[in-house]
């Protein structure tokens, strides 16, 4: 790294956003002090009544461009006050890419980690070229970005967790099996029918309310509000992940490092290639090619509590040795000081 530049970063992400502080303490962690910038605040986005007399009339979202404006005005004001070395955005659809460039020709460093894939591709075509470094979870994505639009600033990033260093010492597992996700058939077709298939066998659900108003509806235990995923995922003998598919995708969500990071068997269907690159099949995770392997699998492993408990402790050391939010950061860094490392 340059011997001469500070140690300043300003990360763009939402106050309320779960990817905000675990990235603010890897940073801190290198060394660096971290300045927050939550391009998420205004009526537009807390006040829901808001939302819904701006779809209903039009001629409202004015106030969101009036917002947008000054979200981006306020960004630009930051940094000319920090002066940081680097801008990191986490997602951050908001910020224009011509606030991007003009913070750049401040000389100073900008990179993006956008955690959406290809069902957010007009959003990630706008935004990444306005970046020094821009980084997603998805192979696909990054090919098309690099094939179509010719781009060389672009680069693979896992997600990542904080996992918990010993999260088996008297370990209390309350829920057999655990899900958390949102309800919607259309983009995810197959959670209802999967999730049914293991309904009697201690099955719990958290997420949006359509899983109210299906079937599964007794199940259905709310929302997961912030890091209360870490409590389900602490005490669940088995978290399953059910993705989406209606898009091409190999890229991850964080909820697989997150839930074996807690120290459960993580178990999902296998539509994602970067699982395997990331987890040993059988050893680390579990891997299943439809509802009714999932529910043979899973029936063996609630029988076979040793065997479970020796694939959960294996995909939590290989969270720990390498799927952390300090594997990341270093990452960015390492990618800004060598490009080519990370250029395929």
């Amino acid at each position: 790294m340059a011997a001469d530049k500070n140690k300043k970063v300003v990360i763009i992400s939402p106050e309320d956003s779960f990817f905000t502080l675990p990235h603010v303490r890897a940073f801190e962690k290198l060394g660096y002090e971290c300045e927050t910038f939550d391009n998420r605040s205004g009526a537009i986005y807390s006040k829901n009544w808001l939302k819904r007399l701006m779809r209903i009339f039009p001629r409202l979202q004015v106030i969101k461009k009036t917002t947008l404006d000054s979200t981006n005005r306020r960004l630009i004001s930051l940094v000319k006050e920090y002066k940081p070395w680097l801008v990191f955005s986490v997602k951050a659809e908001n910020i224009y890419p011509e606030t991007i460039l003009e913070i750049r020709k401040m000389n100073i460093k900008t990179a993006c980690f956008f955690i959406d894939l290809m069902d957010h591709w007009a959003l990630i075509a706008r935004l990444a070229p306005a970046y020094d470094y821009f980084f997603n979870q998805d192979h696909v994505v990054l090919r098309r970005l690099r094939e179509e639009l010719g781009l060389k600033n672009c680069f693979y990033m896992a997600h990542s967790a904080e996992p918990k260093s010993d999260p088996f010492t008297n370990r209390v597992d309350r829920y057999n099996i655990s899900f958390i996700g949102q309800y919607n058939s259309e983009q995810y077709p197959n959670r209802e029918k999967y999730l049914m298939a293991v309904r009697n066998s201690g099955l719990n659900i958290w997420g949006t309310e359509g899983w109210a108003k299906t079937p599964l509806a007794k199940l259905y235990q709310g929302r997961s509000i912030g890091d209360q995923r870490y409590d389900i995922y602490s005490h669940s003998k088995i978290v399953i992940d059910i993705n989406w598919d209606v898009l091409p995708a190999e890229g991850l969500s964080n909820r697989p490092f997150e839930a074996t990071g807690c120290g459960a068997m993580f178990m999902t269907d296998h539509v994602r290639e970067d699982i395997k690159r990331a987890y040993v099949e059988g050893k680390e995770v579990v891997l299943f090619k439809d509802e009714h392997e999932m529910r043979e699998k899973i029936e063996y492993y609630l029988e076979h509590g040793d065997e479970r408990e020796k694939i959960a402790r294996a995909g939590h050391q290989r969270t720990i040795k390498e799927h952390t939010y300090d594997h990341r950061v270093r990452q960015i860094m390492d990618t800004i000081e060598n490009p080519e490392k990370y250029s395929t």
